[in-house]
C-alpha cells in the first residue's frame, strides 16, 4: 500500500518545488518591473553602481544554475558559483 502512494507523494513534492521555482522567477520579474521604471533620472555613486553590478552577477549566476538544474537534474552548485551566490 505504501509503495502505491509513494509515486503520488513524489509527484506532489515535485509539483510544489516546481511551483515555488516558477513563483520565485515571477516574483523577481514583477519586482523589477515595479522598481526599474522609478529609477529614471536618478544618479548613483560609483559604489552604488558597483553594488548593483555585483548583485546582478549573483542573479545571473542563480538563473544559470536554475537553468542547468532543470536541464540536467544536477543541483549541486560548483564551488565558484556557491561563493558568488553567498556574496564572497
Amino acid at each position: 500500500m505504501v509503495r502505491q502512494r509513494t509515486p503520488a507523494l513524489q509527484n506532489i513534492e515535485h509539483t510544489s518545488e516546481f511551483l515555488d521555482l516558477v513563483g520565485a522567477c515571477a516574483q523577481f520579474v514583477a519586482s523589477a518591473g515595479r522598481i526599474v521604471p522609478g529609477l529614471r533620472g536618478l544618479n548613483y555613486t560609483d559604489d552604488e553602481k558597483a553594488t548593483v553590478q555585483r548583485n546582478l552577477a549573483r542573479v545571473r549566476a542563480a538563473a544559470d544554475w536554475i537553468e542547468g538544474a532543470v536541464a540536467t537534474g544536477q543541483v549541486t552548485p560548483e564551488e565558484g558559483l556557491a561563493r558568488l551566490l553567498t556574496g564572497e
